[in-house]
């Protein structure tokens, strides 16, 4: 029965996955750490429907009767004295084959692929100790136990069985995903494929394809800390910001500020400002008599003190604010 279902990268599968593939003959069926990672590479290749085709470049397998079934091992898959194997695949959704050996460097198993004519090398290294225990080998399988009962007992081999499992991710990740991204099986998901395809989607202009933050794609509302932008319809029309600065005031007709001219004092100001009884200031009665007629900002040829709308000069009439402006318009006639 082919092994499609859940997690192919779970534990359990991949032992499974490891026994069916181990030749009964001849013992003991690993002889050390690097055998088992060689058999657990192998077994990963497996998983996501990568077909043996030979040990190397210039080895060739004949194909099993029943694809759907899992072919054992050469007997001389791992005969190399110095721990080097090497395998070839091909998969039903490439043209290519591809290549993957494992070597021992020091404390560390090295496992190399590449699809062969695409010439890009994936490297990952395991270090025995994090993963496998050592004192666990040389390794027979046990004669009279069940599949379920040898897949246990090889999964003994590892610290753990989560162990196993991120042995088996790493690989997903490093070796298989950067093989041959995209590929579709039951029970396995191109992570990177995936997530290339929704960052795709989201500069498209679709907010809700799932994310790291947004799992569930939903639309998210709209956050005032992390977002400074007023969404349209919150806006006030118009738009008043306290912090803006004030926009430039023409100047009044007439007038001709110097080039670069400072209004400090608000001389330039037009009337309605803040303070008692509006723009007109009942305190400061006479200040518009300091300017000479026709030079001043507010001009008194051109009101205040001689006219309706007035106040500020000498002579100040019953609307001006000193009077509350309750005179209803009276007051001198310059003609």
């Amino acid at each position: 029965m082919a092994l499609n279902a859940g997690n192919v990268f779970s534990a359990h599968a991949l032992s499974d996955y490891m026994i069916k593939s181990l030749p009964t003959e001849p013992a003991p069926q690993l002889r050390n750490p690097y055998d088992a990672v060689a058999l657990l590479s192998h077994s990963c290749m497996l998983a996501v429907g990568f077909r043996l085709i030979g040990l190397g470049e210039g080895h060739s397998i004949p194909p099993a009767s029943d694809p759907e079934e899992v072919q054992i091992l050469p007997k001389e898959w791992n005969s190399s004295l110095s721990s080097d194997y090497a395998f070839r695949y091909a998969h039903a959704q490439s043209s290519l084959e591809y290549l993957v050996k494992v070597s021992r460097l020091g404390s560390k198993a090295v496992i190399n692929g590449l699809g062969i004519g695409d010439d890009k090398v994936h490297t990952l290294d395991l270090l025995i100790k994090d993963f496998l225990s050592e004192s666990s080998f040389p390794y027979s399988l046990p004669s009279r136990d069940s599949a379920n009962d040898r897949a246990q007992s090889l999964r003994g081999l590892f610290i753990s069985a989560g162990r196993l499992t991120d042995a088996g991710s790493l690989l997903k990740l490093q070796i298989i995903q950067k093989l041959a991204p995209g590929l579709h099986k039951e029970g396995y998901e191109d992570s990177a494929h995936a997530a290339s395809q929704q960052a795709d989607a989201r500069q498209q202009g679709d907010p809700r394809m799932p994310g790291p933050d947004n799992p569930r794609g939903e639309r998210a509302p709209h956050d005032p800390l992390r977002d400074d932008r007023l969404p349209p319809a919150a806006q006030p029309r118009p738009f008043n910001d306290p912090l803006a600065a004030d926009p430039r005031r023409p100047f009044p007709a007439g007038d001709f500020p110097p080039p670069g001219f400072d209004d400090e004092y608000d001389i330039m100001r037009p009337p309605g400002g803040p303070g008692i009884g509006g723009g007109r200031r009942p305190m400061n009665i006479g200040e518009r008599d300091l300017y000479p007629p026709g030079l001043g900002p507010h001009d008194p040829l051109r009101g205040g003190g001689f006219g309706p709308g007035g106040g500020g000069g000498m002579h100040p009439t019953f609307d001006d604010p000193l009077f509350g402006g309750r005179g209803g318009g009276g007051g001198m006639d310059p003609r």
